[in-house]
């Protein structure tokens, strides 16, 4: 790799990470939060900035900026600015800075320059900053934290170390994750000299390595204060310019892999708060085909928000059953290569929020459906999750398109090799409706193939 090639995959990765700138487990042994978006303000953590460590001025006190705005307005609720004695009030503050707000004590300002650099020292100004709201807003009961790209680890790091006891008080009460670096990253572990031209410990503690030793194993959610918790991952998939798939040989949205924004694994201490009926509650998860910064712009991303600030009702779409009518592949080739995307909208969030994009959109754009491989009538159940997340409050439907390709060249992710000139073929697709007032199971039919899909709603609490 040449100085000048370098420097631009060094420019394109900067720009892309700066998202932000300035066995069933048993249950959680927790008592139930009680939860009321009326009194619960809302903490928007942002994202890596290159030049963050060495930024000079006030860390620690309110902030506007634009993502705040859009939260704030998809949530219909005041800002700080509005109201900073609001009980639901939307807040934000910066953790980079060299000089501490007017209002902290001395006690504070020791405690902030004893705490390590980088996530630790972060971590603890963002919870000094969510105390301070709660106690200026008097009526307030809980935080929701909405983080996005690295604040993810920066709120992670906050929750596992139970800074100022918010997680062990249970004042968290829902953790929003947008292209969250939850488990690192995978440039500053294999490429770090890509994300910044100048020594920074932000790049070093988003490796693997850092968050395993200095939080916990890296993709499993293992701490008891999550239990209470309902947690939301959003998946961006669009690999933008393709660099980090060149480099990584795996899904991503530009800037981080798939993988790394989301809890894939727990351990019985940390299982999440169970819903209504006993069932146990892993994070939920969504997709949208967009680039690490595209987030901001996505209407469904933040439709999602609202819905589970607003809400308790979680809808899982599952396809359990796929009986393969035909291959779609040739005699020659046998089997057939089988990739499902989905993409699901929702009525009540184009009426309450404005959303035009879907809630969910899981393609095999991105890389991250899996591939099946299927034989002449044979069945499969496949337990793909299509959809699973909080809706909005009234939702009465979710409206899910369902398709499958059969391909024959598709190196990219799925490398499947069969055919450089043949073409990756359409099985089919369904239009379907979900409802969302109680369980069911929809069988969906063309030529090519016979389904089952599982809807499961429950009341998270």
């Amino acid at each position: 790799m040449n100085g000048e090639t370098k420097k631009g995959l060094t420019r394109l990765l900067v720009v892309a990470l700066a998202l932000i700138l300035p066995v069933m487990p048993r249950a959680s042994t927790a008592a139930t939060p009680s939860y009321d978006p009326a009194t619960t303000v809302v903490v928007f953590v942002h994202g890596f900035d290159p030049d963050g460590f060495h930024a000079m001025g006030v860390f620690g006190d309110d902030l506007w900026h634009e993502d705040l705005g859009r939260l704030a307005a998809v949530l219909r609720q005041p800002t700080w600015q509005d109201d900073p004695t609001a009980p639901n009030q939307v807040g934000a503050t910066t953790y980079y800075g060299d000089t501490p707000p007017s209002w902290y004590t001395d006690a504070d300002r020791a405690a902030d320059s004893s705490a390590a650099a980088g996530m630790p020292r972060y971590a603890l100004r963002v919870a000094r900053y969510i105390r301070q709201v709660l106690e200026r807003a008097s009526a307030a009961t809980a935080v929701n934290i909405v983080s996005a790209s690295m604040g993810t680890e920066v709120a992670r790091y906050l929750i596992e170390h139970d800074l100022l006891s918010l997680a062990s008080e249970q004042k968290i009460t829902r953790w929003g994750q947008l292209v969250g670096v939850l488990a690192g990253n995978w440039a500053a572990s294999h490429a770090p000299d890509l994300l910044t031209r100048t020594a920074s410990p932000d790049v070093e503690q988003m490796s693997y390595e850092w968050v395993n030793a200095n939080i916990s194993a890296n993709r499993t959610m293992n701490s008891p204060f999550y239990g209470p918790m309902i947690i939301t991952h959003w998946i961006a998939t669009d690999d933008g310019d393709g660099v980090l798939t060149l480099l990584s040989d795996r899904p991503n949205d530009g800037t981080n892999l798939s993988v790394d924004e989301s809890f894939s694994d727990f351990t019985t201490a940390a299982a999440l708060h169970p819903a209504t009926d006993g069932t146990l509650q892993m994070p939920g998860r969504s997709f949208g085909h967009t680039t690490h910064t595209g987030t901001s712009d996505n209407d469904g991303v933040w439709a999602g928000v609202a819905a589970m600030s607003h809400n308790n009702v979680r809808v899982t779409a599952t396809l359990t059953r796929v009986q393969a009518l035909s291959t779609g592949d040739s005699l020659f080739q046998g089997r057939g290569e089988w990739v499902f995307s989905a993409s699901v909208n929702s009525p009540r969030a184009a009426a309450l929020y404005g959303a035009t994009q879907p809630l969910d959109h899981f393609i095999r754009q991105g890389g991250n459906p899996p591939l099946f491989r299927f034989g002449r009538n044979e069945t499969q159940f496949p337990n793909l999750v299509l959809f699973d997340q909080i809706v909005p409050p009234g939702e009465t439907e979710l409206r899910l398109t369902l398709w499958a390709e059969e391909l024959d060249w598709h190196p990219k992710f799925y490398h499947v090799l069969e055919n450089p000139f043949g073409n990756n073929r359409n099985m089919g697709a369904f239009d379907a409706i979900l409802p969302t007032t109680g369980p069911s199971v929809l069988r969906l039919m063309n030529g090519n193939m016979d389904l089952d899909i599982s809807v499961e709603v429950r009341t998270v609490y």
